[in-house]
C-alpha cells in the first residue's frame, strides 16, 4: 500500500494560473416566445437597447437563426451593479412547420423583436367538404 503524503502536489505540476487560459467568448442565449396561428408562426424576443444594424435574422432550411450584439457598456463607468446583458447573442430555433420566408415580417418596438412567418400553403389547415353518398 502506498501512502500519499501530499495528495494535491501531483496536480500542481499540471495546473496553470487562470491568467494563462484564453477567456471564452460569451454568447447569450436569447429568450424567445413562439406560437402558431392558422396562418402564421409568431416569435417574440426581448432585445432592449439594440441597434438594428447589429441584428441579423436568417433562415437555413428549417432553422431560424437570430444573432446580434447589444451595446450598452459605457466607457469610464465603474458599475456598482450590472445585471442587464450586453454583448453578442445567438439563438437557433428549429421550425418544424413549413413557412414562406419571402413573406416574413420583422418589427422592433419597445425593445421587443417580433417575427411573423406566414405558413406555407401546404401547412395551413384546409377544410374538406363532406358530401352525402348516394
Amino acid at each position: 500500500m502506498m501512502l500519499i503524503r501530499q495528495p494535491y502536489y501531483a496536480t500542481r505540476q499540471t495546473a496553470r494560473p487562470a491568467a494563462a487560459y484564453e477567456p471564452a467568448e460569451r454568447v447569450y442565449r436569447l429568450p424567445v416566445d413562439a406560437y402558431a396561428t392558422d396562418e402564421t408562426v409568431v416569435l417574440t424576443a426581448p432585445v432592449p437597447g439594440m441597434s438594428l444594424e447589429d441584428l441579423e435574422i436568417t433562415v437555413d432550411d428549417d432553422e431560424l437563426i437570430i444573432r446580434g450584439e447589444i451595446n450598452g457598456e459605457e466607457e469610464g463607468v465603474n458599475y456598482l451593479l450590472r445585471e442587464r446583458f450586453h454583448g453578442k447573442f445567438e439563438r437557433r430555433l428549429r421550425i418544424n412547420i413549413p413557412v414562406d420566408v419571402n413573406a416574413a415580417e420583422a418589427t422592433y418596438e419597445n425593445g421587443v423583436l417580433r417575427l411573423v412567418l406566414p405558413k406555407a400553403e401546404e401547412a395551413r389547415p384546409h377544410r374538406i367538404a363532406v358530401n352525402v353518398a348516394h
